[in-house]
């Protein structure tokens, strides 16, 4: 009986630390990341969360996410406030934490209308969220295909990341598909 107790104590020891893979690529994201800026990244998803209660109250927030999606690209849509969902908070630490940095970068271009430079937002391929990212990518199917595009890709416009996003079949229940979401609309 004492080695049977002593075998169920092992069991539930190691059986129930390798039972769950996702906090142990959370735990590898987040490392990479850092924790201001996984810091930020959490409140940009709390804000972007309370955002669509707000607007689709009568849907859970797993189908939120998709009817976000889907109106940001409608042809009918006109009040594209309802999209923003940044507290100034939120968006302080964002810069603050150093997130943003990390996911864009702002060179100038010439503007050959205006016969001007202007700022151009482009994709940081190198900072620390691609390359958090990169380290769980083999671990699910959807961050594989984003990162790979994203690398090859950079910016996108929003058209052409709703229709890869949503056929890629999305469980918007997993830490790092709501992430790369709200992300993609975190300017």
């Amino acid at each position: 009986m004492k080695l049977f107790k002593i075998f169920i104590i092992l069991f539930l020891i190691f059986g129930c630390s390798n039972q769950n893979p996702t906090d142990e690529r959370i735990s590898v994201f987040e490392e990479k990341l850092g924790v201001k800026e996984t810091n930020a990244l959490n409140l940009l998803v709390s804000d972007f969360e309370k955002k669509l209660i707000k607007i689709y109250p009568d849907l859970t927030i797993e189908k939120g996410y998709r009817q976000y999606l889907t109106d940001i690209v409608s042809d009918s849509t006109t009040d594209w406030n309802k999209f923003k969902f940044q507290s100034d908070k939120t968006n302080s630490e964002f810069h603050k934490s150093g997130l943003w940095n990390e996911i864009y970068t702002s060179s100038k271009t010439y503007d050959r209308i205006t016969n001007d430079s202007v700022d151009a937002l482009r994709y940081n391929s190198v900072g620390k969220y691609m390359r958090a990212l990169y380290q769980i990518k083999d671990s699910d199917s959807l961050v594989k295909v984003y990162s790979e595009i994203r690398q090859a890709a950079g910016m996108m416009p929003n058209e052409l990341f709703v229709s890869g996003i949503l056929s890629s079949n999305p469980d918007f229940t997993d830490y790092f598909h709501k992430r790369i979401v709200v992300l993609e609309f975190s300017f």
